[in-house]
Order: structure tokens, then sequence, then C-alpha cells
């Protein structure tokens, strides 16, 4: 992390979003978690488990708007 001074104001790279769900995504949450929701454990994930095979992964983190995630999906539909 870069530190903030006169020149060069303090760079982040990601922001905490943290208490701004929406009532929608509460309840898309909560109708969908049993299908696609991973319990947090201690233990690594079984990824052949978790996704039903063996392929290879990409771990998206703080997707944005997807378009990483899509551009991704398009050319990987497999």
């Amino acid at each position: 992390m870069v530190e903030s001074n006169a020149t060069h104001p303090r760079i982040r790279s990601y922001v905490r979003r943290e208490g701004r769900i929406t009532p929608s995504q509460k309840q898309a949450l909560e109708q969908h978690w049993s299908r696609y929701g991973i319990e947090p454990s201690d233990k690594p994930l079984d990824w052949l488990q978790a996704f039903g095979r063996n392929a290879p992964r990409i771990l998206e983190i703080g997707f944005g708007n997807g378009e990483s995630v899509i551009t991704q999906a398009l050319a990987h539909p497999e």
C-alpha cells in the first residue's frame, strides 16, 4: 500500500462494503444458499465435492459489476 502525501493520495485496492445488502439480495441468499452457498470451515475446501467435477479454477475476489466474470464465462463455458 502506498503512503499518503501531498503529491500522491493513498491508493486503496478495494473497499469493504459490509452492511449494504439490499432486501432482494437478502431474499436471494435465503432462498438459494442451500443450493449455491458453501459453508465456511476450518478445513480446506474439497473442490470436487463442491463443484461436482475436477477442473481448473479461477478465484475472483471483489467481482465489482461482473465484467471479468462474464468475460471468463464466455471464454470458458465448460
